[in-house]
Parts: C-alpha cells; structure tokens; sequence
C-alpha cells in the first residue's frame, strides 16, 4: 500500500479507499467533520447515518470511549484487534457527525498492519464505512466501485480482491451480548458470554 500518499491525503481532509482487513473502505481523518460529511455525500448516505472509528489500539480506543463495563473491557481486550466492532460509550472527543447523535459509538481495531500504521501517522481515529453507495453491498474488488462515489475519491488503493466479510457488529445492553450483524467473530463472543 502508498502509506505515504494515503497520510497524505488524509491529512489534507481527503477521502482515500483502501482494502481493511474486511472489504474495501473509505477512509477519513474522524477529526475532521468537513471530512466526515463528506464521506456520507459520497456515500448518498443519511446524515444520522453512523460512521465508525477504526483506531490503533486500546489506549486510543480508551481516549474516545466513556465508561466501559466490566464486560465491554473483556470483549475489547480479547477480541480486538480483529473483526469486530463493537458499540461502546462515547465521550466528548467523538463528534456527533460520526455516530448520527447517539450516545454510541461504533469502534474497532483492525487487524491490518499498514492501516494500524496510517492511523498512527495521521495522530487520530479514522472514520470509516464500506465503499460503496448506501444499500447496495460491499466493495471486494474497486472494479466495482460506483462512478458517483468516486468523485468524492482522492486517492484509490487496489489490492485486488478481498474475500473476507464486513465486520461483526455487537453491543452489550444489561450485560448481555447483542449481534447487530452476524459473523464469526459476534458467533464466538455469543456462545462465549450469553
């Protein structure tokens, strides 16, 4: 991946695609709200819509979140990194453009070496959301990449296909595991805590 030009980019308050350790996603710096608003025009996305935040690591997933329980902090800290995002409380780093005006936030480390490195130069959270139009399905291959959306694009990464699935998506609501979507990940932690 050119690591450097899609910091780059991201600095300047760009829209980049890159492949995650799931499908193809676009990416912005979640600081920036010029940005994230414009990650949901490219999308044709509603704008209560969420974004989540994908971070390097638990201290700066921490640096984001409110109070976690004891079960939250248990499913952090062994399923993550990974392909998991999990809602979690938010505090008043994270702006109400990225989570749509509720109190949650969607948050995940990815498994991802080079993403982790980008998300460590660009000094933030990246927001994130599969590249494609909002309702049609995801994006493995940028051949399949929708004309209207990438002319909100900067810059495109290509690796080829990815055969992997968007991310299991969970929160914990009166100390039980709820799968908002399905997956291997969400399948474990079910048989696991519920």
């Amino acid at each position: 991946m050119n690591t450097t030009r899609i910091v780059q980019e991201l600095r300047q308050g760009n829209l980049v695609v890159t492949p995650t350790d799931t499908i193809y996603g676009i990416l912005a710096d979640a600081t920036n709200i010029a940005a994230v608003r414009r990650v949901k025009i490219a999308k044709h996305r509603n704008a209560n819509k969420p974004l989540l935040l994908l971070v390097d690591s638990l201290d700066m997933l921490y640096t984001y979140t409110g109070a976690l329980s004891p079960l939250e902090q248990e499913i952090i800290e062994n399923y993550l990194p990974g392909k998991l995002t999990i809602l979690l409380p938010k505090n008043s780093k994270v702006s109400n453009h990225i989570t749509g005006e509720s109190s949650l936030v969607g948050i995940r480390i990815p498994k991802h070496s080079e993403i982790i490195g980008i998300i460590r130069e660009v000094g933030h959270p990246l927001a994130s959301t599969s590249a494609n139009l909002a309702g049609e399905p995801p994006i493995t291959n940028i051949s399949q990449l929708s004309s209207e959306l990438l002319q909100h694009i900067s810059y495109v990464e290509d690796t080829g296909t990815i055969n992997s699935e968007p991310s299991s998506l969970i929160k914990v609501k009166d100390n039980k595991v709820v799968i908002l979507r399905s997956g291997t990940v969400a399948n474990q932690i079910l048989k696991r805590y519920n």
